[in-house]
């Protein structure tokens, strides 16, 4: 049943995010006007906003003019779901499931931003900072760990001072919008544990090397290819979160 709910509410936050990831880099309202058609300007009504089931019973076009609106809106709002669907896994029916969940939502977002504009805008970061820090603070109260609180702050510290040690030695060829989100990762890392921050640092970067490589063999980037880092970390983050501790205590029974 908690898997179901979560992947409701996944649905629905996705379909949120629709609107987030279009207006945000534009600098437009999220609230303001509302949903229309980018071509015939009709506006969205109940039938074309119900998560993934208006997007098929429409064939992803638009009631109107019958425009292609593209199968983004689609796989954001699924990749939402199975965020969410993931954290009610792993978390089960703890309260921190909760924070996790919207923390998701959030990385989703910025990673889905920056692939196609090469941005992590700092209002999504300090935003989803700004709501999960004090629901995570909440959790471990009410879970009876407080300690909690100080390794989350223990795990935004170590993101933000390794992240900010490589964009210097690396003279800022790295952007600065990578060490604005380390925080954001190693503070819900770090809430679990704080060795999961480095964790989630490192199989971001590994993983980003290792799509690099395979998109220099196949001839689709070169070695001054700019290529956005911030869905990297954020998907080493996401495999830290359920693999990190695994990974530590295989380093540590060495």
């Amino acid at each position: 049943m908690v898997i179901f709910f979560s992947v409701l509410y996944g649905l629905v936050v996705g379909s949120f995010l629709t609107v987030v990831v279009d207006r945000v880099p534009r600098g437009a309202s999220i609230v303001k006007p509302g949903s229309a058609c980018g071509s015939c300007g009709l506006r969205l009504g109940v039938v074309d906003l119900v998560p993934v089931f208006s997007w098929l019973a429409l064939r992803g076009r638009c009631r109107k003019c019958r425009t292609s609106i593209g199968i983004e809106p689609l796989v954001l709002e699924v990749s939402c779901a199975l965020l969410f669907a993931l954290m009610a896994v792993h978390f089960g029916q703890e309260w921190h499931v909760i924070p996790f969940c919207l923390w998701a939502a959030g990385l989703l977002a910025l990673a889905w931003i920056d692939l196609h504009t090469q941005r992590l805008p700092r209002e999504i970061i300090h935003v989803t900072g700004a709501v999960v820090a004090p629901l995570l603070a909440v959790a471990a109260l009410v879970e009876g760990e407080p300690v909690r609180i100080v390794t989350m702050l223990i795990g935004a510290a170590i993101a933000f001072a390794v992240m900010g040690l490589i964009y210097l030695a690396s003279r800022k060829s790295m952007g600065d919008g990578d060490v604005r989100l380390a925080p954001l990762l190693g503070a819900a890392l770090g809430w679990l544990n704080p060795g999961l921050a480095p964790v989630g640092l490192f199989f971001g970067f590994v993983t980003g090397a290792i799509v690099g490589l395979v998109l220099m063999l196949a001839g689709r980037a070169g070695r001054k290819t700019a290529v956005p880092f911030g869905p990297f970390l954020v998907l080493g983050s996401l495999l830290a979160i359920v693999w990190g501790q695994d990974y530590i205590d295989l380093i540590l029974a060495r």
